[in-house]
C-alpha cells in the first residue's frame, strides 16, 4: 500500500494540495506546522482547539506542495483565507492534513 497525500480540492478555484512534496515534507519534519507535529494539528482541528494560523499554514504548505508559486500562494491566502470565515477553510485544511494519515485504497 502507498500513502496518498496529494488531493485535488475545489477551493477558490481547483488546486492540488500536496503535503508529500519534498520541500513541504522537510518543512513539516523540521518545523512542524506552527511548531506542532501534523498529528497534533489534526487533533486540534478535530477537537476545535486550532488557531486560524494553523488553518492558514496547512493550506499554504499544501498549495506550495501542489505547485502553486509562492507569490501566488500569498495572493490566494489574502483573497480567500486571511480575514475570511474560518469554517470553509478549516474543512479544506482538515482534509489536506488528514490525507497524510489516510492510506490509499
Amino acid at each position: 500500500m502507498t500513502i496518498e497525500v496529494t488531493q485535488e480540492i475545489s477551493w477558490a478555484t481547483p488546486h492540488t494540495f500536496d503535503l508529500h512534496h519534498p520541500w513541504v515534507r522537510r518543512v513539516i519534519s523540521w518545523r512542524g506546522i506552527n511548531g506542532h507535529p501534523p498529528a497534533a494539528v489534526l487533533t486540534r482541528f478535530v477537537d476545535n482547539t486550532y488557531s486560524p494560523e494553523d488553518v492558514e499554514r496547512v493550506i499554504e504548505l499544501g498549495l506550495i506542495g501542489g505547485g502553486v508559486p509562492e507569490r501566488d500562494v500569498e495572493a490566494l491566502l489574502d483573497a480567500h483565507v486571511r480575514g475570511k470565515p474560518i469554517i470553509p477553510n478549516l474543512t479544506i485544511a482538515t482534509a489536506v492534513l488528514a490525507s497524510l494519515f489516510a492510506e490509499a485504497v
